[in-house]
């Protein structure tokens, strides 16, 4: 079966002064009015599964108002082994530790990865690349610890090299570091060519599913170099290169358009700039698809994710609803909740319980919030 989540504590983190929930078991729902903390529960869920937040939030915003520190533990158990991962936060660092020992984020991730599906996600096909780039990233992330390194490194060296392009230092130096962008920029595709071609099988068999097989779905890959020659709107095959041709292509552009770089102040080339489209029968879904196929298409990817997690860890993720039931209808709602029958521990937050029919309340345990933290747990 391996890990589940079989309990969770925290204080002062967020809204709550305390929180402790134990004998957690296969799916949770969390109910209660907006603005009682239910969000703030599953981020602490995933600050100890993925070591982030979808929220991208300061220091003092997880920590209680009034107070200097916080933290939130979740203990995992499962195949013999009781592990403790929490995550500790003052007001200048935060810091993450395993069964008492202080790790780095990277110790941490892949342990239980999540899948995290919000409101904001269904925005997916029709929002900016970066959100394409980070939901990608996060993945890779929890996958492969190798990945989350060279996406830092990659980050490092691009902020070292957009500081000297705005302080005007000479090509010459920035020919240098060029060459080391380029070559860790190509490790970057590489990684990511990999997940796309990866994630791709499962999304179209599970929109297949959702759509009775009306459309195909579709992903196209488009890296700098091709960007200025690229219509997105035209569906093509991906044409992956190997990465020593993408590490030759990245730099003959950066050399190339140096003059450019220098006007603008900025690197106009990389993984940073790549772009991430979504086709169905081959005409791009954020110009052409309705709320309901964009919602499919979020919906199969994030289906996706679980899948591939499984796939490459054999370890089933935490899947991590955040009041999203509401903006599904009753075939979308059914097919996240056919996940729940292949065993992947899942948490849901919503307003009231009315959406969900009594067989599966009868499967869960509930917690009801209210202002002043915990009203209920059954």
């Amino acid at each position: 079966m391996g890990l589940i989540l079989s309990a969770i504590d925290c204080n002062n983190f967020r809204s709550y002064h305390q929180l402790k929930l134990d004998e957690i078991g296969m799916l949770t729902l969390i109910i209660g009015p907006n603005a009682t903390g239910k969000t703030n529960l599953l981020e602490g869920i995933q600050y100890t599964t993925a070591a982030a937040s979808f929220r991208h939030p300061t220091l003092l915003h997880l920590i209680h108002s009034g107070e200097k520190n916080s933290w939130f533990k979740s203990v995992f158990e499962g195949d013999g082994r009781h592990l403790e991962v929490e995550l500790r936060c003052s007001l200048d660092h935060k810091d993450f530790y395993l069964n008492g020992k202080k790790k780095q984020a990277h110790k941490i991730r892949g342990i239980l990865p999540s899948v995290l599906f919000c409101p904001d996600d269904l925005n997916l096909i029709k929002g900016s690349q970066s959100v394409k780039r980070t939901q990608l990233d996060l993945l890779g992330s929890q996958i492969s610890s190798g990945y989350n390194a060279v996406r830092k490194d990659y980050e490092k060296i691009l902020r070292q090299k957009n500081s000297c392009l705005k302080q005007e230092m000479p090509h010459e130096y920035l020919s240098s570091i060029n060459e080391v962008l380029a070559s860790i920029g190509a490790q970057l595709y590489h990684l990511r060519s990999q997940l796309v071609t990866s994630l791709i099988p499962y999304i179209q068999d599970y929109y297949y599913e959702l759509s009775l097989g009306r459309e195909e779905v579709s992903i196209r890959y488009i890296p700098s170099w091709e960007r200025a020659e690229a219509n997105p709107e035209e569906y093509q095959e991906n044409a992956w290169v190997d990465r020593h041709t993408a590490q030759e292509l990245l730099l003959q552009k950066m050399e190339n358009d140096y003059p450019k770089e220098h006007e603008r102040h900025m690197s106009l080339y990389g993984p940073q700039i790549d772009r991430i489209e979504f086709y169905l029968d081959k005409r791009n879904a954020s110009s052409f698809a309705s709320q309901g196929q964009q919602r499919s298409l979020v919906l199969s990817y994030k289906m996706a994710e679980v899948a591939l997690i499984k796939e490459k860890l054999g370890q089933n993720p935490l899947l991590l609803l955040d009041d999203v039931m509401s903006e599904l209808d009753n075939d979308r709602r059914s097919a996240l909740f056919s996940l729940l029958s292949e065993g992947i521990q899942t948490f849901i937050t919503a307003t009231n319980s009315e959406m969900f029919d009594e067989s599966l309340k009868k499967q869960a345990r509930i917690v009801e919030l209210g202002f002043d933290g915990v009203v209920s747990y059954g």
